[in-house]
């Protein structure tokens, strides 16, 4: 992601040496086309591949007045970041643009000159001795593992609790071209990313809400960019698991290791499985005919519990817990019955509670797991 403002413009070279300085910097479509390719994998998903950012959350690159009055800063908010309020095209952004110094001088280079020269920018370009130069003098020489804190989330908010993976007989894969890993190693991170990252990532490491951690995409960047990545976390809602003491330095180790390679495969749950784990604690002919309680089912909340395994049904009208229930792990959704008298929820360990709003309090009646 690039988080591009201006910055204060560097005096123009002497006359003498204002050719070498121009040969120096001559940019070539090949620079150009690179500088997009970059631009498109680590920029493009805060300021949009047209350069146009996002209204109120990241500034525009495309006809910056930042840019158009000192390009010099590009230079600064990319190699060591920026966070705060700013200003561009008359309207204000306050988002955290991260350090770009995992990058190398020449990833740098073609960057910044492709968005210098792109959607009516102004031109000009940077040489490779002003990167380099700005780079050593600021003492950010590049770093695969170059990151920064989580910024604006507390600590509490950074708690979470876990629960068993149902993963425990998984295929366990060793990728050509991914870092050593013990069997037992393996298993631990599989664990860990049950718990910590599945929510986001997919068990599958698909993607999902969070993005793709396929191994074609982790092998190139890298185990020192992967630890900084998990240890400091990102503005993008990538919580800090290292600096927030919930991973170890090891586990962040661990972990940058283990997205390398394949995905653990679940193993085979069908029919026979689904109806081993059918329980129905209140059957049917034993629920009641009519509801037990004064609550106003029309205006109750089913709000899940963060990672905990539990649901919390609130009374819309009162604001007060009705009841907190024992649900699948990590609930990503609850949804009512027809008549309005059942919730369904469903958690990310793919167990299915069927909760009764008509007993008092209300509680599960019945639940299946439906798959891994």
């Amino acid at each position: 992601m690039l988080w591009l403002a201006a910055v204060p413009s560097v005096a123009a070279p002497d006359q003498g040496d204002a050719l070498v300085h121009k040969a120096e910097v001559q940019l070539s479509k090949a620079d150009l086309d690179k500088g997009r390719t970059l631009f498109l994998k680590h920029c493009s998903a805060c300021h949009q591949a047209n350069g146009q950012g996002l209204p109120g959350a990241f500034p525009p690159l495309a006809g910056s007045d930042y840019i158009a009055k000192d390009p010099q800063r590009m230079l600064e908010v990319t190699i060591k970041g920026r966070r705060g309020p700013i200003t561009v095209n008359g309207q204000q952004f306050d988002s955290v643009m991260p350090s770009m110094s995992y990058l190398t001088d020449e990833e740098l280079l073609v960057i910044l000159n492709y968005v210098r020269n792109s959607w009516g920018n102004p031109g000009g370009a940077f040489s490779l001795a002003d990167v380099s130069g700005y780079r050593n003098a600021a003492g950010l020489q590049v770093s695969r593992g170059a990151g920064e804190r989580h910024q604006g989330a507390p600590e509490v908010e950074q708690a979470f609790e876990g629960a068993p993976t149902t993963l425990k007989n998984a295929q366990i894969r060793v990728t050509p071209g991914a870092p050593d890993m013990s069997e037992a190693e393996f298993q631990r991170a599989t664990q860990i990313y049950f718990e910590r990252c599945a929510g986001c990532h997919g068990v599958l490491r698909k993607g999902a809400t969070g993005k793709p951690l396929t191994p074609d995409l982790t092998q190139a960047r890298g185990t020192d960019y992967l630890k900084a990545l998990i240890n400091f976390g990102s503005p993008g809602g990538m919580p800090n698991w290292g600096t927030s003491g919930e991973l170890t330095e090891q586990d962040v180790d661990l972990m940058a290791r283990f997205l390398q390679h394949e995905p653990p495969q679940p193993p085979e749950f069908g029919m026979q499985e689904m109806n081993a784990s059918w329980r129905v604690y209140v059957p049917e002919k034993q629920r009641p005919k009519k509801p037990q309680n004064k609550y106003n089912l029309d205006n109750m909340f089913s709000v899940t519990l963060r990672d905990s395994g539990q649901v919390a049904l609130i009374d819309g009208d009162t604001k007060k817990i009705v009841s907190i229930i024992d649900t699948g792990y990590a609930v990503h959704i609850s949804r009512t019955s027809s008549s309005g008298r059942y919730v369904y929820t469903i958690g990310r360990d793919g167990k299915l509670n069927l909760i009764d709003l008509w007993m008092n309090p209300p509680q599960t009646v019945a639940e299946i797991r439906i798959g891994l």
